[in-house]
Parts: C-alpha cells; sequence; structure tokens
C-alpha cells in the first residue's frame, strides 16, 4: 500500500472545487471560487484558491473578486442566427 499524502493547499482547492463549482456555468473553478460568497460560513474561505489576478500584495483583493463575481453573474450574450 503506497502512501499518499494530500498538501493542506491541495486539500482546500479539492474541498472549495467540490463546493462551489459548476461546469455548465461561467467562469474558471478558480474563478467560482473566488466569487464565492460564504464568507460568513465557512472555515475556509479567507484561504481559498483564487485567480492570480485577485491577489495584490499577498492578499485577496475584494475590488477585483467584486469585478469578477459581476462578470459571472453578467448575462450571456445569445449568439445571433
Amino acid at each position: 500500500m503506497r502512501n499518499t499524502r494530500t498538501s493542506r493547499t491541495a486539500a482546500i482547492a479539492a474541498k472549495c472545487k467540490d463546493y462551489i463549482y459548476d461546469k455548465y456555468a461561467r467562469g474558471t473553478w478558480r474563478e467560482q471560487v473566488a466569487a464565492c460568497e460564504s464568507d460568513f460560513t465557512c472555515a475556509l474561505h479567507p484561504v481559498r484558491p483564487v485567480p492570480r489576478a485577485c491577489i495584490v500584495n499577498g492578499e485577496i483583493h475584494r475590488p477585483t473578486v467584486s469585478a469578477l463575481r459581476q462578470k459571472l453573474d453578467a448575462p450571456q450574450r445569445s449568439p445571433r442566427a
């Protein structure tokens, strides 16, 4: 039997992805996790994986996350026939 360990970072990413990711919704799994609004109910929220563009000076940049959330929530345009 092989001893396989998961890093703390990988475990957090896997839990967040399992909780929030919808492959049929807009954005990558990391963008969807960054836009997650479970900040008062989830202990992992402050350490969740986010795109590099959402990190400024080593911390999650709230205005960038807000802009990402708006992008993901915006209605999609229908392709013209």
